[in-house]
């Protein structure tokens, strides 16, 4: 029962760890993908960089909507982006990134 419950744990906290996104910022702002604040919203959806970005990505079609409605859309998630994100193969999240540093944004920097 011991054993079991600490395979229980240590899976929890491999998920949690697994399901966060990554730091995407440009001109002196930066925000998690997924991110629901206003900001957020504008850099990615209200500029239109979000679907020029995902456009550029071999990501499914359904994957691509997805992470376009959780960060855009009327029903906006992190917690759904995180989901997407986490289901993503190691190159997908590689690709997606790749778009993200190709449409002038940078990964994993907070600026100060």
């Amino acid at each position: 029962m011991k054993l079991l419950l600490g395979i229980l744990a240590v899976s929890a906290l491999f998920f949690s760890a697994c399901s966060s996104t990554f730091v995407v910022s440009k001109d002196g702002k930066g925000y998690y993908l997924g991110n629901s604040s206003n900001a957020a919203f504008d850099m990615f959806c209200g500029s239109g960089d979000l679907l020029k970005i995902l456009a550029d990505t071999r990501l499914p079609q359904e994957m691509k909507d997805n992470l376009y409605q959780y960060n855009c859309g009327s029903d906006r998630s992190s917690g759904k982006v995180k989901q997407v994100y986490a289901s993503l193969t190691p190159d997908l999240r590689k690709d997606l990134r790749k778009s993200f540093k190709n449409h002038g944004y940078d990964i994993n920097y907070m600026p100060c």
